[in-house]
């Protein structure tokens, strides 16, 4: 000890020329935890958002349809009401072109065929994103 000299430093002994790598430490696992703290992040909004659906039917005359909503029905007799808000609507490349309308959302009308890509929300409620109509139905 005579040798060498000992400071006090935060309450412990340290040989003189020794740095404090307790700072540090912290400093080199920050880069570490970073990438496990983003990958919790998008799998934690991956799971909150809703898993998107596709499904096929005739759009039927459903209660309670207000500007936005159509109601469709399935093969197995089932009706969806689906919310058409912030839907993408098309027509599907078997519709001829002369018979289709200029806004493709004025041609879901009772009896048009469609294939709606959905999510279903917390509430149960189907919010399309897009919609293509495979038939026409009566205007």
């Amino acid at each position: 000890m005579c040798c060498a000299a000992f400071l006090l430093i935060g309450g412990e002994r340290r040989q003189a020329g020794q740095q404090n790598f307790a700072s540090n430490a912290n400093m080199t696992r920050l880069p570490r935890i970073v990438p496990v703290l983003l990958t919790i992040l998008v799998f934690s909004a991956l799971v909150r958002a809703g898993t998107p659906g596709s499904f096929r039917g005739t759009v039927v005359d459903g209660p309670g349809a207000g500007k936005g909503q159509i109601y469709v029905q399935g093969r197995n007799g089932m009706a969806r009401r689906v919310d058409i808000s912030r839907a993408q609507v098309s027509y599907d490349e078997s519709v001829p072109e002369t018979t289709r309308l200029p806004r493709p959302e004025d041609a879901l009308t009772p009896g048009a065929e469609v294939r709606v890509t959905a999510e279903q929300g917390d509430d149960g409620e189907w919010r399309a994103s897009r919609i293509e109509i495979l038939k026409e139905g009566s205007n």
